[in-house]
């Protein structure tokens, strides 16, 4: 059952088979891409195969979904909180809309890996699961 995949970082290689030793390309980042299980997956007109714990996501995950910050800030763990990591505008996050509260939502924001429990304001945000296949993330 293939799912709609991002690219949080750039490079993330697409190699010719799962020896993963002949790169074919590099997604951008903000790539949605096709993947499927076993690490295949398709962007544009390149199928390949790629580890998908290299920078790449799900574009919905259970109640989280990607978006894109909209503006450049430190986050807090908890509203009024002080900021403790520093997003910039554009940087791919993952919120869960059903968290809404006082106008905050739950956020995720990648580095290395992803790192739960910050808050951010849902008008500082776009949402992106609902882009097409073979498009780009971007504001």
């Amino acid at each position: 059952m293939a799912q709609k995949n991002i690219a949080v970082e750039t490079g993330v290689k697409i190699y010719k088979d799962k020896t993963y030793k002949k790169v074919i390309t590099e997604l951008p980042r903000g790539a949605v891409f096709k993947y499927a299980s076993g690490g295949y997956c398709e962007f544009k007109t390149t199928k390949g195969y790629t580890n998908r714990a290299n920078w790449t996501c799900p574009a919905v995950s259970g109640s989280y979904v990607i978006a894109l910050a909209k503006v450049t800030q430190k986050l807090a763990e908890k509203i009024g909180g002080k900021g403790i990591i520093q997003i910039t505008k554009g940087e791919i996050v993952r919120i869960d809309p059903s968290s809404l509260k006082n106008g905050y939502v739950n956020c995720a924001v990648f580095n290395d890996v992803w790192e739960w429990g910050f808050k951010i304001k849902i008008a500082d945000v776009k949402r992106c699961e609902t882009l097409a296949y073979n498009s780009i993330a971007k504001l």
